[in-house]
């Protein structure tokens, strides 16, 4: 039995796979989650019985997070149709430094998640011009 959430990346295309290999590059091996892709020649039932499946091999008894990429698109819908576990987040729009986040507080309750990844969101986004590297140090972003 895992003291880890659940979770699932569920997004268009191999996206979910390349997020969570660039994630684990970082954080290092992670446990008790799945991705699954989708395609446009992809059979929607198909789809959704895989999901159904992959969360039913995970231990979801601290909770099943369900990343997803856009709002609206099929991930998303299909991933909706877990909420009626009390114990599920679908979560649209993921990105790595949120996944980065639940891997390091994974094993916190599922609502403390929920905060984590509301405050990571609105954390992670930062637009730059030209105008934001004027007076710095070049040496400062080079690797």
């Amino acid at each position: 039995m895992s003291e880890n959430v659940g979770i699932i990346v569920m997004t268009h295309g191999d996206f979910g796979k390349a997020a969570m290999e660039s994630a684990q590059l970082i954080v290092g091996q992670q446990d008790n989650y799945d991705t699954v892709s989708v395609f446009v020649v992809d059979d929607v039932e198909q789809l959704k019985q895989e999901l159904f499946d992959k969360v039913n091999q995970l231990d979801t008894s601290n909770g099943l997070i369900l990343f997803t990429d856009i709002v609206g698109g099929t991930p998303t819908n299909l991933a909706s149709e877990l909420l009626t576990r009390e114990d599920a987040l679908v979560v649209a729009g993921v990105n790595l430094p949120i996944l980065l986040e639940v891997f390091t507080n994974c094993t916190k309750d599922i609502q403390s998640l929920k905060e984590i990844i509301t405050s990571t969101y609105n954390q992670g986004l930062s637009v730059r011009t030209n105008e934001d590297m004027e007076g710095e140090d070049d040496d400062e972003y080079s690797l």
